[in-house]
């Protein structure tokens, strides 16, 4: 016993001998740090607020809705069209085989001579219209078929919300996933350095012949793995990079570091009555009763062209035989009633159509009400879970870090072994690594949550409601 309680003290000597040494190592190591925190500084945050306005700017999905709900106020430009007269200017150019003649008559009684002809146009003609035609009645078909394309846009640009709210959800979840990321490199990396710690003090002790060679052996062996893990670690970084630009569209890797990872889940609360609050705002609901009341004015609009209509129609002409013609100016108007009294069924059943696709709608909506309700449970309990899950994690790592830190010293008494402290770090390299879990699928599943709610995003495509 007393010759082990001299070679521990001659070994604490031999490291009071390098502290110089350690203390050159130290300072080196800070000044590398302070310099690559001094770069990290030069860049601007990557904020969770910052990722959506990048999305909202360049994101390719946004940019295509908005082109499709351009294609529907288009559409109902077209539908608006036939409310308005048409004008139509045209020139025309005609020629015949021989210059065309009326017979002339003596209209006296008894009087058998033989007619003359009169001139009647001319052989080569040219003629400039100015021509109008309105639908002045449709029997409604135009203005049901305006008031559908106006529900269709409607229901396009709720469908556009709902685009927004799930770009918006891909970028919260990416960034999360990017957090946690992160957030395990950072406990790789402390791993790491426990790692070579204990190292270091496992060969000075078997240099001064307190433990066998065996215990360097399993130490540099578990600096190995924990230098794999943090390889690993940096990689999972690096693809969660990967997939955040994907969600934002725009590469920002280079332009952007990531703020401090957190440990906190105070700000996130499950907000009463959720279903209620979804089967109120889920946009996808707006869009299907919009698209349910379309057809239904699809089906007016078909019976109403199966009605009669009213046509005015307006022309102001010059005809001559030369280029530009002056000779003629005349106009005429014309009012025409029309009423196809069979079609063969059409007008019949393309409102049969239109309304079927109404009542069709009524079934989608009925399932999708249902289909709240389970995204709605699901991301409540899976809230639920993550909020204890983060309460048992963050006493684990409490505790893990108590015994590390008495295996330590332990094991420097020589009262402990080396597999004591291996497992104990182990099981903190754990518990913090089940922490980062827990607090990062609690923000998941928290935005979830809202996106099952149908919460506005804070995208430009809010303002669409």
């Amino acid at each position: 016993m007393k010759d082990k309680s001299f070679i521990i003290n001659k070994f604490l000597r031999s490291r009071f001998t390098s502290g110089f040494t350690i203390f050159a190592v130290i300072l080196l190591s800070t000044l590398i740090f302070a310099i690559g925190q001094a770069c990290s500084a030069s860049k601007p945050l990557l904020t969770l607020d910052k990722a959506l306005e990048l999305g909202n700017e360049n994101n390719p999905v946004i940019s295509a809705t908005y082109k499709k709900v351009t294609q529907y106020e288009e559409r109902l430009n077209q539908a608006k069209a036939g409310q308005y007269p048409s004008i139509v200017a045209r020139m025309a150019y005609q020629q015949t085989g021989e210059e065309p003649k009326l017979p002339v008559y003596d209209a006296t009684p008894g009087n058998t001579e033989t007619p003359y002809y009169a001139k009647n146009g001319f052989r080569e003609t040219w003629k400039a219209a100015l021509e109008m035609s309105w639908l002045v009645y449709s029997g409604g078909a135009v203005k049901y078929n305006v008031q559908a394309k106006e529900l269709a846009l409607d229901s396009v640009k709720a469908e556009a919300q709902r685009t927004f709210q799930g770009v918006e959800n891909s970028i919260y979840t990416a960034w999360y996933e990017l957090q946690r990321a992160k957030a395990r490199l950072e406990v790789a990396k402390e791993a790491l350095e426990l790692a070579k710690a204990h190292l270091r003090r496992v060969v000075l002790f078997y240099e001064n012949g307190v433990v066998a060679k065996n215990q360097v052996l399993r130490a540099k062996v578990e600096v190995s793995d924990s230098e794999l893990k943090r390889i690993k670690a940096t990689n999972a970084v690096n693809v969660a990079w990967s997939a955040l630009e994907r969600a934002i569209g725009v590469s920002v890797k280079e332009r952007f570091t990531l703020p401090e990872t957190g440990k906190s889940i105070e700000d996130i609360n499950i907000p009463e009555d959720p279903e209620s609050i979804a089967l109120k705002n889920r946009p996808e609901l707006t869009a299907l009763e919009k698209s349910r009341l379309s057809a239904l004015a699809m089906s007016r609009s078909a019976t109403g062209a199966g009605g009669p209509q009213v046509a005015l129609k307006a022309e102001a002409f010059k005809v001559d035989d030369e280029f530009f013609p002056d000779m003629q100016d005349d106009w005429r108007i014309s009012i025409a009633a029309e009423w196809e009294l069979f079609d063969g069924g059409e007008s019949s059943a393309k409102a049969g159509e239109a309304k079927a696709a109404a009542e069709e709608v009524l079934y989608k909506i009925e399932d999708l009400e249902k289909q709240i309700s389970l995204e709605i449970s699901t991301a409540i309990m899976n809230l639920q879970s993550s909020i204890k899950r983060v309460s048992v994690a963050e006493k684990q790592v409490t505790s893990a870090e108590e015994d590390y830190r008495m295996e330590m010293k332990r094991y420097q008494a020589q009262v402990g072994t080396n597999i004591d402290v291996l497992d104990s770090r182990v099981a903190l390299v754990n518990a913090r690594n089940q922490l980062a879990d827990s607090v990062y699928d609690a923000h998941r599943a928290h935005a979830d949550l809202l996106y099952a709610m149908g919460r506005k995003p804070g995208l430009s495509g809010s303002d669409w409601n």
